[in-house]
């Protein structure tokens, strides 16, 4: 069955084993490792009967570069789903601010506004805080 030798590349810095994919008549493609044997890897031997060692290096700069690419992107997705998951942290901590008697009976408009553009759950927290006792010394304040 006739095969077709597609994107062969060094794994290694040695350069000693090759990755390639085997794509068939049939249809099947089959991934392949091949390094040098005792009595010689046939597959090997057509590899380098086919390919130049300049084909074959930028090849290997080519798999490199998807590698890195795929790593890149992989890590910006990551990034933005830590991002994503603190924004959501944040909004929960000052919904659950907001549900505080003290603060959701407040007419402090200012203070309140503040919680609401914090940028991190210790800044609401922080805001929750001094508002919560300014409430009280005015409840304080009320009561004499």
């Amino acid at each position: 069955m006739k095969r077709t030798i597609v994107n062969p590349h060094w794994i290694n810095n040695a350069r000693t084993v090759i990755s390639a994919e085997f794509h068939y008549d049939d249809g099947r493609v089959v991934p392949a490792t091949i390094s040098e044997t005792d009595t010689g890897n046939p597959d090997l031997r057509e590899i380098k009967e086919k390919f130049t060692t300049e084909e074959l290096e930028a090849n290997t700069r080519k798999k490199i570069q998807e590698i890195t690419r795929e790593r890149e992107r992989k890590q910006q997705e990551e990034e933005a789903k830590a991002l994503r998951k603190q924004q959501e942290e944040l909004f929960a901590a000052k919904l659950r601010i907001f549900e505080i008697e003290a603060i959701k009976n407040s007419t402090d408009r200012p203070m309140k506004s503040r919680i609401r553009k914090s940028k991190s759950d210790v800044e609401a927290l922080a805001w929750a805080a001094a508002l919560m006792l300014s409430e009280a010394q005015k409840e304080q304040t009320t009561e004499e």
